[in-house]
C-alpha cells in the first residue's frame, strides 16, 4: 500500500496496471479495491487512488499514462497546462507515429515526431515547449486567439519571440503559419513584464519610435513599471488587477509623491489610454522625454 501511495503521489494521484501489480498488489485486490471505490478506473489500466477530487492536471497525467510512455501533452491541452489558455479544452495527446489523428477513449490523439527541443517537463507532466505548442496552435485556432494565447505566453512565462520566429521560417507553408508570423512582426522582447497591459505598452512604445525603457525597475520602496532613467520619467500602467482597490490606489498615490519630491516625471496610463488611444498616448510619451541635443 505504501509503495501504491508514493507512486501515485508522484504522478497526480493515478496508476496504472502494470505499477500496481509491481507494487504488490494482486488481480484479486485491484478488483476488490475498485469494487470498493478506493481505485477509480479513469481510462484503460489506469487508475485514480484513493478516490481523491478530480483536478485538469489529474485528468491530464491519466491521459498520458493511458497513451503510453512516449505520448506527450500538445495543443489546447499543452497551452491549458501552461496557463497561457483559459476554459474547457480538448485533451490533446501527441504519440510518435508518422501521419494521422484521432479519437481514443475521450483523447485527441495527434500522430507526429516530435523533435527533442520542442518536448519538456512542466509540473510533472510531458508537455510540448510553449514554441511548439503555439506552432500547433497556430493551425486550429482562429487569429484573435491565437494572439491572445502569446500574450499570456509572453507575460506569464516571459517567452523571447526571436526562437520562435525561426521556428516559423522553417515551418513556412504549414496551416495557420501566416497568421503566426503577423502575430510575431509585432512582438517584442517582454522581459519582466507581469500583465498584459505592461506588454501592450512595451509594443507601443517600439511601434511609435519611443526608446526602449527598463521593466520593473527597483527604486527605493517601489518598483516602478517603466523608467528611463536618464530622464528622469516614470510611466505607471493602471491596469485592474494592481490597482482596483483604496488602499491600492492610495500605494499609487505615494509613489508618485515620492517620485516627484525627486524630480521623476510620472505618468499614469489605463488600458483605455493604451490599446484605444495609442497616437495619442505615444505623443504624450514622447512630450515628456526630453528632446536629445543635435549636432550644430
Amino acid at each position: 500500500m505504501t509503495e501504491i501511495l508514493r507512486v501515485a503521489g508522484r504522478q497526480h494521484g493515478r496508476i496504472t496496471w502494470d505499477q500496481l501489480l509491481a507494487a504488490g498488489a494482486t488481480r484479486a485486490r485491484i478488483d476488490r479495491w475498485t469494487r470498493e471505490g478506493w481505485l477509480v478506473r479513469e481510462h484503460a489500466r489506469v487508475y485514480l487512488v484513493g478516490a481523491k477530487p478530480r483536478t485538469r492536471i489529474g485528468r491530464f497525467q491519466a491521459a498520458l499514462l493511458h497513451m503510453g510512455a512516449e505520448s506527450t501533452l500538445s495543443f489546447e491541452a499543452a497551452a491549458a497546462h501552461w496557463e497561457v489558455l483559459s476554459g474547457a479544452v480538448p485533451l490533446a495527446v501527441t504519440v510518435p507515429a508518422a501521419t494521422g489523428r484521432g479519437h481514443r477513449n475521450g483523447i485527441v490523439v495527434h500522430r507526429a515526431v516530435l523533435a527533442p527541443e520542442h518536448v519538456t517537463t512542466h509540473l510533472g507532466l510531458r508537455v510540448t515547449t510553449l514554441p511548439r505548442t503555439l506552432l500547433d496552435l497556430a493551425g486550429v485556432l482562429p487569429s484573435d486567439r491565437l494572439a491572445r494565447v502569446f500574450e499570456q505566453a509572453q507575460v506569464r512565462h516571459h517567452l523571447d519571440p526571436t526562437p520562435l520566429a525561426a521556428d516559423v521560417v522553417c515551418w513556412r507553408g504549414r496551416r495557420g503559419i501566416r497568421g503566426l508570423r503577423a502575430i510575431l512582426e509585432d512582438a517584442v522582447d517582454p522581459a519582466l513584464v507581469r500583465s498584459v497591459l505592461e506588454l501592450r505598452f512595451l509594443k507601443l512604445c517600439a511601434q511609435h519610435g519611443l526608446p526602449r525603457p527598463l521593466i520593473n525597475e527597483p527604486m527605493g520602496p517601489w518598483v516602478l513599471d517603466f523608467l528611463w532613467p536618464g530622464v528622469r520619467v516614470v510611466v505607471e500602467t493602471d491596469g485592474w488587477r494592481f490597482h482596483r482597490t483604496a488602499a491600492q490606489r492610495r500605494r499609487d498615490a505615494e509613489r508618485d509623491a515620492w517620485l516627484r519630491a525627486r524630480g521623476y516625471v510620472v505618468l499614469r496610463l489605463t488600458w483605455s489610454d493604451v490599446t484605444r488611444r495609442p497616437l495619442e498616448t505615444a505623443a504624450t510619451v514622447r512630450a515628456a522625454l526630453p528632446t536629445p541635443p543635435t549636432d550644430s
